[in-house]
């Protein structure tokens, strides 16, 4: 592959995955809008009822998003609710093509409790007040399987909440091959962590760690929002 062709390549398959992120991105934030608007009409300290408006429109996000989105929804900052002290509220798209809500164990003293707070995906965008893309991760206490979580906080009067939807790993590594057309040379999609998103070779896995000093070209996806997408292209001789 000539230079000009594989600067081709990789610019093509940048602007597929941002596109298709941006427009994921453009939904979350349209929600959070909504609840935002909302929160102004509550009381100082609401209860989990106040925000059940938000269930449809998770709903017919991830019945549009599909089967690029494998589920999404709206963590909670703790202490914000009046009747619990934290809240998540998450979907997941099942078989039938419909969205299912999925509970977690938010109880403190259970050994399978999921310390929402505690984790990247909703920490990073609280703390930096804009979306940004997490991971990938192995989500422990979750869905226990590799992701990557857009995610969008939403500031109100009681708190920072924080929207997000999970991705399907494999639906947005389809997107990349589509784009990038060719098995050589090896190219492989990483997170901030370095961590491997999509790959167009077998012998790269997603999830497993790339070998940053072994690109022989890197091209950030979204050079202009890149705090927001922190996603390289590798071009690599592993």
């Amino acid at each position: 592959m000539t230079t000009d062709s594989l600067t081709e390549t990789l610019r093509r398959t940048a602007q597929a995955v941002s596109s298709s992120i941006e427009r994921v991105f453009e939904d979350l934030q349209a929600v959070a809008s909504e609840l935002i608007a909302a929160s102004e009409h509550m009381p100082a300290v609401p209860e989990s009822t106040d925000f059940s408006f938000l269930q449809p429109l998770f709903e017919d996000l991830l019945v549009r998003s599909s089967p690029l989105i494998e589920g999404g929804g709206i963590a909670y900052q703790p202490g914000s609710l009046r009747d619990a002290e934290y809240w998540l509220e998450w979907w997941r798209m099942q078989p039938t093509g419909r969205p299912k809500f999925i509970g977690h164990d938010l109880n403190p003293g259970s050994i399978r409790y999921y310390d929402y707070a505690t984790r990247d995906w909703f920490k990073v965008p609280a703390a930096a007040g804009h979306p940004v893309a997490v991971g990938p991760y192995i989500d422990m206490g979750g869905i226990d399987v590799n992701t990557v979580t857009l995610t969008v906080p939403a500031r109100t009067g009681h708190g920072t909440h924080v929207l997000g939807c999970d991705l399907s790993l494999s639906a947005l590594e389809a997107i990349f091959l589509r784009a990038i057309r060719t098995p050589e040379p090896s190219v492989v999609l990483v997170g901030r962590n370095g961590r491997i998103i999509a790959s167009n070779s077998p012998r790269l896995l997603i999830g497993t760690r790339a070998d940053v000093d072994a690109a022989t070209d890197t091209v950030p996806v979204a050079p202009e929002k890149y705090d927001v997408l922190p996603w390289n292209l590798l071009v690599t001789n592993q």
